[in-house]
């Protein structure tokens, strides 16, 4: 080996010792420290890497280089600083030059203004105007000798110095507070102290308040024209009653007091009594106490009466306060120059005290407004507050005035600008929070004894709480919020709103702008989703991290708003909206405060009411960053969108609708975790079956119009407890377990009908004639439901749940629906079997935008249940039925109602496949259809023998035989005559199959049961026999007057095909009458000729009357009227346009004869040369011909309307002729208008739109 140690010798001329001593010369391949790729010779492995070399020595040249840069520049900063310290000290130097020769320059000015003040003063003759007040500009010389080298104002300006951290100027940082303003009062009543000797204690007092600088201005402005009054030898008994106007916490008791001492010393008032009393109390006291008090005041030499909130005196509940204030209008006046009132309050209800009496304002003409205090001033307060509390012995972290100060001040003045800003007292609140942050700190730390307690020290955390983070783990709401099940984009939200808390804690930190959401939120979700629960925890998450000044959720509901008469819902709300400053207000069913109408009160059922507190809400609740205040609005989703459509629009502004949280319907999933804990709360069990079951009944309950969520389950638990106590009743055994375990049963005790459904589906249909095929395709659902289940599958997205139902009248297809309810049931895909039966009627509405409405509203109503829509082929006539087409295509695919309910679409097979093609989204949707097939004879014969079979039954009760032999066993030759005529039957257009069946077997019962003789019934063939008969007889006879219709049409340019149009009336395929109807209505038959008549005519002639037709169906003849009442309607709108006509004709000829006569009288005025005539007739004969314009322009549009009118019934009177000629109607009836066509007065024969235009 090497002296490697690693490698062998290469050659073999060495001998072993001298290996050893050998370096190895193999090429090895490593990586340095720094990570570079070396090939060296083993034996140099451990020398130093040139590349770390090359580095270190780049590195070493880059630092020198540096180094010299830094001395370079050091040295320019050093002479810098030198040069500019002396140019500081010339100009300081400079300065105290320029103000001491400014200063004697005004000391002279002052002397010599005095000398020529006592020079007039001893010749009083030649005194003139000269004011003893020097002139000085806006910026005085004071203000030079007041700066400091530092550029800022000293300490006794009030400016506080800060300390602690010196935050860097960045773009959108605070940094410190902005230097107090100078103020020009303070610095005018410094002058006239310096140079004019001026002494006033009050005005030294309030020149030392912080803030409320217009006040100061004041205070100076009426000393002046007191000094100057003085000097002028006049009366100053002015008036000098004052009202205060501002949020409290603003010194307006403090100045009242000073006003009052301010004035008596300037000889204003003789006295400087001081009473202080408030509106509410002078309100209870009444005029007596009143004038109690005012005799008081004179007694002690006079003074001032200052009234606190004086707006309560004009409140609606102060019974006395008018009388008073009616009382002190004339004791103001006459008091004057012995006794100056104040009055005090905010700046909106000191608006209805000035409106109570117009001469008001004039008692009161000086008017001190306190403006809210700037973040500066607050903190300015909020350091005078720790001083004098805490006699000056009370630090805080970073400094009075550094960055925790500055950070209290911003979080207090964030409520500035709103009526009731507590200004300095918010402050006192502020610091009174500081100290309950600081007693809980120094608890903590006293019982860990860790560390010494410093009981003058307020703290970061004292000053401005802990971080958001860190309450948040201390806070039950948070951690109640992360237990609850689901709400899972709820949760992120409120995420997402905590985790901005945090940021902005660190920006305040930083002293930059805050990222600021108001905190009002709505809460939209159904029924048990724990809207309430969660707003509650809501609240009490933002006052735990200290967003709200207040601890307290408040939950209120609609009605504590509303009140019951004009003013008391606005009263209600103001009152509430106070109540809950600071806290968070809970409105729960919010959706209530709208009761229908829109938001301008012009709504059918607008409730001004409720639209009062609506509209308070907006008004009060600005919904601005940082409000400290909470307002949570909760309600369903569907009835809050409808409620912010409609009331004021403010509303949506102050409550983002694209902001509210949403709480989603429970997942199955959530509902299992939901019952194992009401089951665990309660003390129960459950077992597997149990469970599977209940979540079975859950999902089923899941398709209602309002599922419940976790409310449902409590409904479910409920029955299931009840039903579990009859179970254990039941058990008579004495060794009963308290355990107590819910099964199947007690949730549903046909929890099994899912495997029994082949046997129920054929008990379902015992005694139904004709339906092996239904059954079997029913049976199809209910197999491959089971092995969907079996497999894990959805059922819902395999089977159908829209289905047509095509066949001819009384085939079973209402009957069928309603056994398919309890199929898709009991495969528990419905919540209910109900089958809700509905007409076209119920969908269609009857003008423009009602329609849409009605269809969601009758599909909402089916939820969960079948939709039966009988004659479904009226939904393709006129333009209203097609928009309920149209929305029934676009719901049936919403999550709202997919595969939620069952739809049915019944009728004909022709009219069926025609509504089909209006729409081709329809057959898409309705992919489904069941064809009912006419019975056949032997159906027929089948279905009649068991009618009579339950009439038997029913005798049998009352003790008599009904003998059916006949039918249950009939011969050969008498079941061919039964076929026959049962075939012959069918053959007609009307055959309604069972339903004729069953009109057969009351027939036959009838019969029967004429005859009955006190013996038993026998049913003969004969009788049978004679009821089909007469049955045959009636059908041929309609057969026969549809041949004489046809027969009678006079258009022989007409072909056979073309008579044989396919006119409908029902359900019947060729129109029908009946011979009675033929006869007895055939005076209808004048009113074709009404559109060509007089007016005198129509209006003498009496109206005809007409019958209904056999036949008809109570919704055809309803509407029928209804559009026959329609057209009488129009007519008499178009008899009542033609007299209009005349009306404005002769409007317009009135106008025009007093503009000729306005005309002719200007013209006698200019040959008079009268000109204030020819204005007067001039501005007449304008006046006239302008109003008369605009008539004639109406004149004009109303003729457009007439026209439009008079064509549209020139074209329905060709329309009547060409029905006339038609003759489908031969008992010649009126044809009346209606969606889609033409129906005879009589109601049995239809004529479609396109079918007339093609004759």
């Amino acid at each position: 080996m090497l002296s490697c140690g690693k490698h062998e010798c290469p050659s073999k001329c060495h001998q072993l010792s001298d290996h050893s001593q050998m370096n190895c010369t193999k090429i090895v391949k490593l990586k340095c420290t720094r990570n570079h790729s070396l090939s060296l010779p083993c034996s140099q492995v451990k020398r130093v890497c040139r590349f770390c070399v090359k580095e270190d020595a780049a590195k070493e040249r880059r630092r020198q280089r540096e180094l010299e840069l830094e001395k370079t520049r050091q040295l320019k900063q050093n002479e810098y600083a030198s040069k500019l310290a002396e140019a500081q000290e010339e100009a300081n130097y400079l300065k105290r030059l320029r103000k001491d020769e400014s200063d004697e320059v005004q000391r002279a000015n002052v002397l010599e203004q005095y000398r020529q003040v006592i020079e007039d003063l001893k010749n009083p003759l030649k005194t003139t105007t000269t004011s003893i007040e020097p002139e000085f500009d806006d910026a005085p010389h004071l203000a030079t000798s007041d700066i400091t080298e530092t550029g800022r104002l000293p300490l006794h300006e009030g400016r506080v110095q800060g300390h602690g951290n010196d935050h860097r100027n960045e773009p959108g940082s605070l940094n410190q507070m902005p230097n107090k303003k100078v103020s020009i009062a303070q610095t005018q009543w410094l002058h006239d102290k310096m140079f004019h000797n001026s002494q006033s204690p009050e005005v030294d007092k309030l020149m030392d308040m912080i803030g409320i600088e217009s006040v100061k201005e004041k205070f100076l402005a009426i000393k002046g024209k007191v000094d100057i009054s003085i000097r002028q030898n006049v009366d100053i008994t002015d008036r000098f009653g004052t009202v205060l106007l501002g949020n409290p916490g603003t010194g307006k008791t403090t100045v009242a007091r000073l006003y009052c001492k301010f004035l008596a010393s300037m000889g204003v008032i003789p006295g400087d009594k001081f009473i202080e009393t408030t509106g509410s109390r002078l309100a209870n006291e009444g005029v007596a106490g009143c004038q109690k008090m005012i005799e008081g005041l004179l007694k002690d030499g006079g003074g001032t009466i200052f009234i606190d909130e004086a707006y309560q005196l004009v409140h609606s509940n102060s019974f006395g306060g008018a009388q008073v204030l009616d009382f002190l209008l004339a004791e103001i006046e006459n008091l004057k120059g012995k006794a100056v009132f104040i009055v005090a309050g905010y700046q909106r209800p000191m608006e209805n005290f000035f409106a109570h009496n117009i001469g008001l304002p004039s008692r009161f003409p000086h008017e001190l407004k306190f403006n809210d205090f700037d973040d500066s001033e607050l903190m300015q307060i909020l350091i005078s507050n720790i001083e004098k509390k805490y006699n000056k012995r009370m630090q805080v972290e970073n400094g009075l005035g550094g960055l925790y100060c500055r950070i209290v001040a911003r979080r207090v003045g964030k409520g500035r600008g709103r009526e009731g800003f507590a200004n300095a007292r918010a402050v006192e609140n502020a610091l009174s929070k500081i100290s309950e942050r600081q007693s809980e700190r120094l608890q903590q730390e006293k019982r860990r004894a860790t560390t010494k307690v410093d009981d003058f020290l307020f703290t970061a955390s004292d000053m401005i709480g802990p971080d958001p983070s860190e309450a948040l783990k201390s806070s039950a709401a948070w951690h109640r919020l992360q237990e609850m099940v689901g709400l899972a984009s709820v949760k992120k939200t409120v995420d997402v709103l905590m985790g901005t808390m945090s940021y902005n804690y660190a920006r305040e930190l930083d002293e930059k702008p805050l990222v600021e959401y108001s905190l009002n939120r709505v809460f939209l979700g159904n029924p048990g989703t724990g809207k309430t629960s969660i707003a509650k925890l809501y609240g009490q998450i933002l006052v735990d991290i200290g967003l709200l000044s207040n601890g307290e959720v408040v939950v209120k509901n609609p009605s504590d708003f509303v009140g019951s008469a004009i003013g008391q819902s606005e009263q209600n709300t103001k009152g509430i909206l106070v109540s809950t400053l600071g806290k968070v207000l809970v409105i729960d069913e919010a959706y209530g405060l709208f009761a229908g109408g829109t938001s301008d009160g012009t709504g059918a059922k607008s409730d001004p009411y409720r639209s009062a507190v609506v509209d308070t809400i907006v008004a009060e609740v600005q919904s601005t960053p940082g409000e400290d205040r909470c307002v949570l609005l909760l309600g369903y989703k569907e009835q809050m969108e409808q409620m912010f459509q409609n009331v004021n629009p403010g509303l949506s502004r102050r409550f983002p609708m694209d902001q509210a949280f949403v709480f989603e319907d429970f997942i199955s999933e959530e509902l299992n975790r939901i019952l194992d804990l009401k089951l665990k709360e309660q003390g129960y069990g459950i077992t597997n079956g149990g469970r599977r079951v209940a979540l079975e009944m859950l999902e089923r309950a899941r398709n209602c119009q309002h599922f419940g969520n976790a409310g449902e389950i409590d409904i479910l638990l409920n029955s299931a407890k009840m039903c579990h106590q009859k179970r254990l009743n039941g058990n008579r055994q004495t060794d009963q377990s308290l355990e107590a375990y819910l099964d199947a049963p007690d949730f549903d005790e046909n929890f099994d009908r899912m495997e029994k459904n082949g046997a129920s589906l054929a008990k379902l249909f015992e005694g139904v004639v004709g339906c092996k095929d239904i059954i079997s395709k029913l049976e199809g659902y209910c197999q491959m439901a089971r092995n969907l289940r079996t497999l894990n599958m959805d059922v819902r997205t395999q089977l159908p749940f829209n289905f047509i139902f095509r066949g001819p009248p009384g085939t079973g297809k209402t009957s069928t629906a309603r056994k398919m309810g309890q199929v898709y049931y009991d495969m528990g895909l419905l919540a209910t079997h109900e089958v809700i039966e509905t007409s076209v009627t119920d969908l269609v509405g009857q003008y423009v935008g009602q329609t849409g409405p009605k269809t969601q509203k009758v599909l909402e109503q089916t939820l969960g249940k079948v939709l039966f829509i009988d004659e479904a082929y009226r939904l393709g006539q006129g333009p209203f039925s097609r928009e309920a087409v149209d929305e029934l295509v676009d719901c049936i695919t919403k999550p709202r109602y997919a595969q939620k309910l069952i739809i049915i679409l019944a009728g004909y097979d022709a009219d069926i496949n025609h509504l089909m093609s209006l729409n081709s989204g329809l057959s898409s949707r309705f992919p489904e259809s069941i064809q009912f097939e006419p019975f056949p004879p032997s159906d027929c014969i089948q279905l009649l023998t068991r009618l009579l079979s339950k009439t038997k039954i029913e005798l049998l009760e009352s003790q008599v035989e009904f003998d059916i032999t006949c039918l249950e066993n009939p011969s050969p030759d008498f079941a061919e005559s039964l076929s026959e005529r049962f075939h012959t039957l069918s053959l007609t257009a009307s055959w309604a199959n069972a339903r004729d069946v069953g009109t057969l077997a009351k027939e036959i019962s009838a019969e029967v049961l004429r005859a009955y003789n006190g013996r038993n019934l026998v049913l003969g063939k004969a009788a049978v026999l004679q009821a089909l008969n007469n049955m045959l007889l009636e059908r041929s006879q309609r057969h026969k007057i549809t041949e004489v219709t046809d027969n009678l049409s006079p258009m022989s340019n007409l072909g056979k095909d073309e008579l044989q149009l396919p006119f409908r009336m029902d359900f019947q395929d060729k129109p029908v009458t009946t011979m009675h109807s033929q006869i007895s209505t055939h005076a209808d038959t004048a009113s074709s000729e009404a559109l060509g008549t007089t007016t005198a005519h129509r209006t003498n002639q009496p109206a005809p009357t007409t019958e209904r037709d056999i036949g008809v169906t109570d919704d055809v003849w309803n509407q029928l009227q209804k559009d026959k009442a329609s057209a009488e309607a129009h007519e008499k709108e178009f008899l009542g346009l033609e007299e209009e006509e005349e009306s404005k004709q002769q409007e317009i000829l009135k106008l025009r004869e007093k503009e000729a006569i306005a005309a002719r009288e200007l013209d006698i005025a200019v040959q008079k040369a009268d000109d204030d005539l020819q204005r007067q007739y001039e501005q007449a004969r304008l006046q006239h011909e302008i109003e008369r314009r605009k008539k004639e322009a109406a004149f004009a549009e109303f003729q457009a309307k007439r026209d439009a009118a008079a064509e549209m019934r020139r074209k329905e009177a060709v329309n009547q002729r060409k029905l006339r000629c038609l003759g489908v109607c031969v008992a010649g009836f009126r044809w009346i208008k209606q969606s889609g066509g033409y129906r005879c007065a009589g109601g049995s024969h239809w004529v479609s739109i396109s079918q007339l235009e093609s004759c």
